[in-house]
C-alpha cells in the first residue's frame, strides 16, 4: 500500500475561507487548499468546494474514504442537510451532503465546525490523550465542541458547545438585538464585538494609535498589535475581553468538568489571554473542577477543523474509529 492510498479528503467551511486537504488515515496532511469562501448563495460555493475536492482527488493513487466537512450550520440530525447556514448568503435548506456525493461519488459526512474543531485537537492536537475534552473557539464568534467519556457529544440537534449564546448579563429583559441574534456572549467577546467596543472607547482615549486606523475597518487583530505596544485602550480592551473570556470557560468547567478546556480561533489562541482566563476560572468557577483542569491554547491552530473534519471520515467508516 503506498503512503497515500485510502486518502481523506477533508473541508473546513467558514463565511471568509474554505480550506481542503487530502490526509493519510494517521492524519498527515499530503495536500492543502485554501481559498476565499464564495458568498454568491448556495451553488456557487458548492461548485468551488467541488473544484477544490477533485484536485486533491486528482493527486490520489487510490480512491479517497471520503469527504468530511465542517460548516458553522445546523444540520438536520440523520441527513446532514444543512437547515440554515447564518454565515454563507443564502443557506437555508440546502443539500450540501447529497449534492457533493453525487457530484464526486464518494461518501460524503458533515459535522458541525465546532465538532470538527474539537475532533481534531482530540485526534491530533491539545487534546491528545485526554477522555473529556472541552473546546471554546473565540474568533469572528464563539463556538465549540465536546468529548465527553471518550466521545463526540453532538447533543439533540447537534449544537453541543453553541458556547457563543451564553447569557452573561444581569437583565433577562435587556433590549439587545444584535445579542440576541447572534449570542450574547459571543457579541461581548469575539473578534467583531471587541471592535465595537473600541469604536464606543475612542473619544476617552484620544492619544491612543488606534485612532490612526479606520474606525470601520478596525478589528481585533489591529486592536491585540496596539496592546503589545502597550496602547493604553487596547490594552484595556484585553484585558476585559480575557475576563469576558474566562467567565465563559468558567461556567463550562463547573457544568461539564472537563480535563482539559483548549482554547481555539483566532482570539482565543492569542497568548495575552490566556494568564488572565485561568485567574478568572480560579475564582469564579466550582473549586474542585477549576483546580483539576487544564486550560491551554490550540495546538493545531485554524488547521484544527481541518483535522477533524479527515476525523470524522473514520468515525462513520471506519469501525472502533472512537470516539
Amino acid at each position: 500500500m503506498t503512503d497515500d492510498a485510502h486518502t481523506l479528503l477533508a473541508v473546513d467551511l467558514g463565511g471568509t475561507k474554505v480550506a481542503a486537504a487530502r490526509l493519510t488515515q494517521d492524519g498527515r496532511i499530503l495536500e492543502r487548499l485554501e481559498e476565499p469562501t464564495s458568498q454568491d448563495g448556495p451553488q456557487p460555493l458548492i461548485a468551488q468546494i467541488v473544484r477544490m475536492l477533485d484536485h486533491l482527488r486528482s493527486g490520489a493513487a487510490a480512491r479517497p474514504l471520503g469527504v468530511g466537512i465542517g460548516i458553522p450550520a445546523v444540520l438536520e440530525p440523520d441527513t446532514d442537510f444543512v437547515i440554515w447556514a447564518p454565515n454563507l448568503n443564502g443557506w437555508r435548506d440546502v443539500p450540501l451532503r447529497t449534492s457533493i456525493e453525487q457530484a464526486l461519488g464518494l461518501p460524503v459526512f458533515v459535522e458541525y465546525d465546532g465538532h470538527t474543531a474539537v475532533l481534531g485537537e482530540w485526534w491530533l492536537g491539545a487534546g491528545r490523550g485526554y477522555s473529556s475534552v472541552a473546546m471554546i473557539i473565540v474568533g469572528t464568534g464563539i463556538g465549540g465542541g465536546l468529548i465527553l467519556d471518550g466521545r463526540l457529544y453532538r447533543g439533540q440537534d447537534r449544537l453541543a458547545g453553541a458556547a457563543g449564546w451564553f447569557a452573561l448579563t444581569s437583565d433577562p429583559k435587556a433590549s439587545d438585538p444584535h445579542g440576541s441574534s447572534i449570542g450574547h456572549w459571543e457579541s461581548l467577546a469575539a473578534g467583531p464585538g471587541i471592535a465595537r467596543r473600541a469604536r464606543r472607547l475612542l473619544e476617552q482615549y484620544p492619544s491612543s494609535s488606534l485612532h490612526q486606523i479606520d474606525p470601520q475597518t478596525l478589528s481585533a487583530r489591529d486592536i491585540f498589535a496596539a496592546a503589545r505596544q502597550e496602547d493604553p485602550l487596547a490594552c484595556r480592551l484585553v484585558t476585559e475581553t480575557a475576563q469576558l473570556i474566562g467567565l465563559g470557560v468558567a461556567n463550562v468547567i463547573s457544568l461539564v468538568n472537563p480535563e482539559i478546556v483548549v482554547l481555539g480561533g483566532s482570539v482565543g489562541r492569542q497568548p495575552e489571554l490566556l494568564p488572565h482566563v485561568k485567574n478568572v476560572v480560579a475564582r469564579w468557577a466550582q473549586p474542585a473542577s477549576a483546580g483539576s483542569v487544564v486550560i491551554t491554547s490550540s495546538r493545531l491552530g485554524p488547521d484544527a477543523g481541518l483535522y477533524g473534519a479527515a476525523r470524522a471520515v473514520l468515525l462513520r467508516t471506519v469501525p472502533g474509529s472512537s470516539p
